[in-house]
């Protein structure tokens, strides 16, 4: 049974036009299900403007004079069983007129309800429509007052409180129709629309593609504070081989975060939303007070709360409220709204119950039933097919203020994997599970393996790994990546490249990749070997890692350039402003060894023996003396051992085949390295020592958007050349990089010890969200600032004495790079994010060092990013 929603005696606000965004699908969820075991009668349908013919979202929909009801979705939808003896239902909604509504018993009735708006019947002279206000508002002041006595009546106020739970996460592909089903491609797969379902109330056909299920038992204790959670067991249908599963399942996680209606800031995709608890809410939210009515046992009122920006990231729904001396929650119904500043999904529900649990001073009200979905659309349409992501958490066996042994506490990680918790037997799902599968969701795991042996899926499996990370599979071998094989510079000319890597088909911890490219202008080979073991046994670079690579390779390198998840030579990046024809041949072999601690605790080591020899116009020109010849040096060979770790505390990825992407997270990140060279090790020409530190860490500051702030710095002891000093990651390229300096050259810095900041702010829509016709684009602003400040020991500053490597220079002679002891360099953008969802573009200045020759001052710049 859901939230009753009438008109209120408290206070009736002539007009409240406010849609909801819910996807039909979620109407199961919202409905009230019967409440009696006799027959009933099955009623769904509409509920629009009599004038507009818009669907009213979350019209309420009562059996009269009955604790009996539901409400209409985002498009007015809804459905509603009843008792074969009611003949009526009352259909209402703020600032219309209520409509009684006749009903066939013991029939399907479907119903299009068409409600009047309620100034439509009042002299034109009368209209005057009350405005929101906050103060003297009966419903802010009962929000107020449920702010106030959170910490009473969360959980966390207990000393110790320990549950089971068991946990469902679903996702299907939604309104399969017969025309879809006969499509060409999909002839080979007839066998997966078995296990297709229909929602009853707008009669779309979903079919379940992805069940995840867990069994949960979570432990807490106050002092010191912490959380445990014991996963006993874990199960879910994937295309093994395919898609990563534990790298789908960390994603999700990351989307369907855990809600806690009091925390003012709510984590789910990725983003925060301002909750309706948060002390902002009243300047953010409006609230108005709907019905009080009896809630297991109780008396509650029903508050209606929306964005007083629709565009904004906040929620919109219902919470029923004790009207009592805790003024605690006892249920809520929450969702988006369709203006809201949000990619890709065209629908967000979540609903929480609370019920009291312990005796005397230690009862309380605890969380029963969690139940959100999410409706994923590329392109919001009716007749569009989505993703429809479902998860529902159910909790049973309360323990509140137990003491709890100190032994569960005492694992690193938040989340535990118990031994063998992945290979449960059937016998443990039976008892574990709070309710049993349906037909449908038992048809999951065997449609998953099945269609993995169907040539037809294998084949489409192919086409999309090319398409996403460019690499065509044949049998053990995949040759790619595709965006490499064609590039050019001022170096070496037109670029053509070759190569591939094993796959797990070959062997599973054991990845081997190479490949080979000539220029055309500089008429060099180049090539790369490496070759990667697994001492996990698992897929090489799988989370946690514990791995050893050993490689060689010949290739050239812009100094300074640092890309970030691609290849210098993908050919997008081969468009490049000003001079790039300044560049180092590399002969390398490298010893490279990481291992990944699940507390969050990364530690490397490495061995490496490079021979840099410059390339282009580059030379490695030097003089002993002030009247002596000009020298060049050949080459320049180091050889060093380095070492490194971080510590990124629950750290997860999205795991691909054979690479990774970092999921974001509020925790920070901190790093420590620390490299030595050795001369005359392997030949080796220099002594000298390389000290690193970096902190990362992301601000999420509802509503004001998300920050995220690199911290770093180094120091370089020895006497070197200027190569083997930090020169500082430029770009010359068009794309905008965030972790580059956007309008510093190639060359351009060089320094042994520095310091810089990087700040990136997304302000998610903060201004633009209350433009009215710009909202509409769902933009978002974006800024940043980089700063960079360091300098150069004399000894390493090159001279006409010294016999250190001059600094290169532009063909009129002008010196091209410089120190930093004079001032900062610094540069600032701002931007528009989310355009077509798709692209961010910036506009760059550079705020010092703007007198230097070949420089832009400003520049345009844009980047490709898919986010929420």
């Amino acid at each position: 049974m859901l939230l009753l929603v009438s008109k209120s005696k408290i206070m009736n606000p002539s007009k409240l036009k406010i849609k909801l965004n819910f996807s039909l699908f979620l109407l199961l969820l919202l409905s009230g299900g019967p409440l009696f075991a006799q027959k009933t009668t099955s009623i769904h349908g509409k509920v629009i403007d009599a004038q507009t013919k818009d669907g009213l979202s979350y019209a309420s929909i009562q059996v009269p004079d009955a604790n009996l009801g539901t409400r209409s979705d985002i498009d007015g939808n809804f459905l509603i069983e009843v008792p074969l003896s009611v003949k009526k239902l009352r259909v209402s909604y703020v600032g219309y007129t209520t409509l009684l509504v006749d009903i066939k018993p013991g029939e399907n009735n479907e119903l299009e309800v068409a409600l009047t708006d309620a100034s439509v019947n009042l002299k034109e002279v009368e209209v005057r429509p009350d405005k929101y206000r906050r103060k003297n508002n009966p419903a802010v002041n009962l929000i107020n007052e449920v702010f106030a006595h959170k910490d009473q009546n969360r959980k966390e106020g207990l000393d110790f409180y320990s549950f089971d739970a068991y946990e469902k996460l679903q996702l299907d592909l939604n309104n399969v129709t017969d025309k879809f089903r006969n499509r060409r491609a999909l002839r080979k797969f007839q066998f997966i629309f078995e296990n297709v379902d229909t929602n009853k109330v707008n009669l779309k056909v979903a079919l379940p593609v992805y069940l995840r299920e867990r069994v949960l038992n979570v432990v807490y204790r106050k002092d010191p504070k912490e959380t445990k959670e014991y996963v006993l067991g874990e199960k879910q249908a994937g295309l093994e081989g395919y898609v990563d599963g534990d790298g789908v399942s960390a994603y999700l996680n990351n989307m369907y975060q855990k809600v806690d209606i009091y925390d003012s800031n709510i984590s789910l995709l990725g983003t925060q939303f301002v909750g309706p608890l948060s002390p902002l809410a009243p300047t953010l939210y409006r609230f108005y007070i709907m019905d009080t009515l009896v809630y297991q046992g109780a008396k509650c009122v029903d508050i209606f709360f929306a964005p007083a920006i629709k565009s904004d990231l906040a929620f919109m729904g219902n919470m029923l409220v004790a009207l009592d001396s805790t003024y605690a929650v006892r249920k809520v119904q929450m969702g988006i709204s369709k203006e809201i500043n949000l990619n890709w999904v065209s629908d967000l529900h979540l609903e929480q119950e609370f019920e009291f649990f312990g005796t005397g001073k230690n009862r309380r009200l605890m969380l029963v039933k969690d139940d959100i979905s999410m409706d994923f659309q590329i392109v919001k349409s009716e007749k569009g097919r989505s993703i429809l992501g479902h998860k529902t958490i159910s909790y049973r066996n309360y323990s509140l203020n137990q003491p709890i042994a100190d032994s569960l506490f005492r694992n690193q990680l938040a989340s535990v994997m118990v031994k063998d918790a992945t290979n449960r037997d059937g016998q443990f799902w039976d008892e574990r599970r709070h309710n049993p599968l349906s037909k449908t969701e038992n048809g999951i795991y065997k449609m998953v393996d099945s269609v993995q042996n169907v040539p037809a899926f294998r084949r489409a499996s192919d086409i999309a790994l090319l398409l996403l990370a460019g690499y065509k599979s044949f049998v053990w071998f995949d040759l790619g990546p595709v965006n490499t094989f064609y590039s050019f510079n001022d170096v070496e000319g037109f670029r053509m490249r070759l190569g591939g890597r094993t796959n797990t088909r070959l062997t599973k911890n054991m990845m081997a990749e190479f490949y080979g490219a000539y220029g055309t202008k500089d008429k060099k080979f180049k090539y790369y070997a490496g070759l990667t073991y697994a001492f996990t046994h698992k897929v090489p670079r799988n989370f946690p890692m514990n791995q050893v690579t050993v490689s060689v390779q010949n290739e050239i390198q812009i100094p300074g350039q640092e890309l970030q998840f691609v290849q210098e030579d993908n050919f997008l990046l081969s468009f490049k402003r000003g001079v790039n024809n300044k560049m180092i041949y590399n002969q390398a072999y490298h010893i490279d060894y990481v291992r990944e601690m699940e507390k969050g605790l990364t530690y490397t080591l490495s061995a490496h023996r490079i021979a840099q020899t410059p390339g282009g116009v580059l030379r490695f020109d030097y003089r002993t003396s002030s009247d002596g010849p000009v020298q060049f040096l050949d080459q320049i060979i180091t050889s060093e051992l380095g070492g490194s770790i971080k510590y990124s505390p629950n750290q997860k990825f999205y795991q691909g085949k054979t690479y990774r992407i970092p999921i974001d997270s509020k925790y920070p990140t901190f790093q420590i390295g620390l490299r030595a060279g050795f001369k005359n090790l392997l030949n080796g020409g220099y002594n000298y020592q390389v000290v690193t530190a970096k902190v990362t860490k992301i601000f999420y500051i509802a509503p004001f958007g998300i920050s995220d702030w690199t911290l770093e710095g180094g120091r370089i002891f020895g006497t070197l050349p200027y190569p083997l000093l930090k020169v500082h990651a430029a770009n010359q390229t068009y794309s905008y990089q965030l972790y580059a300096y956007n309008l510093m050259n190639f060359l351009e810095f060089a320094s042994d010890k520095f310091v810089a900041l990087s700040v990136q702010h997304n302000f998610n829509g903060l201004l633009f969200n209350k433009i009215p016709l710009v909202r509409r684009l769902k933009w978002r602003e974006v800024a940043s600032f980089k700063g960079l400040y360091g300098g150069m020991d004399g000894k390493n500053r090159p001279s006409d004495t010294n016999g250190q490597p001059r600094f290169p220079v532009d063909e009129e002679g002008r010196t091209l790079t410089r120190t930093l002891e004079n001032k900062p360099y610094m540069e600032a953008s701002v931007g528009i994010a989310n355009i077509f969802r798709l692209f961010r573009v910036d506009y760059v200045r550079r705020l010092t060092y703007t007198d230097s020759p070949n420089i832009s001052k400003w520049g345009i710049r844009a980047r490709f990013k898919i986010e929420f």
